[in-house]
């Protein structure tokens, strides 16, 4: 199933269904939020709730917390009109880390959700 057929919608915020894998590439980031590489780098100087892993050559890995901080940021940016300075501050006052670590433990829902149906599937056989 492709990341951006299916989605879900947290706190008005459309937020794609990411694939089973722990880093993603800023190009993968890029396509996932809909953001040109360079905004990325400059939110990662800004933003210190966007920190990738960077790897040999200065390579840049985002796990799915930094994808989430990403799309949060996004909507702060582009859907609230807040400024950088502005977006800082509402981060600042708690609102992002509680949102960030509720979609991973949804996420990880889901993965618990769907291998328990395949194993009811297969005993069901």
């Amino acid at each position: 199933m492709s990341v951006q057929a299916k989605e879900l919608i947290h706190a008005g915020i459309r937020v794609p269904d990411l694939p089973d894998k722990i880093f993603f590439s800023i190009r993968e980031v890029s396509d996932l939020c809909t953001i040109e590489p360079h905004v990325l780098r400059y939110w990662e100087s800004e933003f210190k709730h966007v920190k990738p892993v960077k790897k040999s050559g200065n390579r840049r890995f985002y796990r799915h917390r930094d994808v989430y901080a990403i799309l949060q940021i996004k909507h702060l940016l582009y859907d609230l009109n807040f400024t950088i300075r502005g977006a800082k501050k509402r981060i600042m006052s708690g609102g992002l880390d509680d949102i960030v670590e509720q979609q991973d433990v949804q996420a990880s829902l889901r993965m618990i959700r769907e291998e328990l149906l395949s194993a009811l599937e297969i005993l069901a056989e």
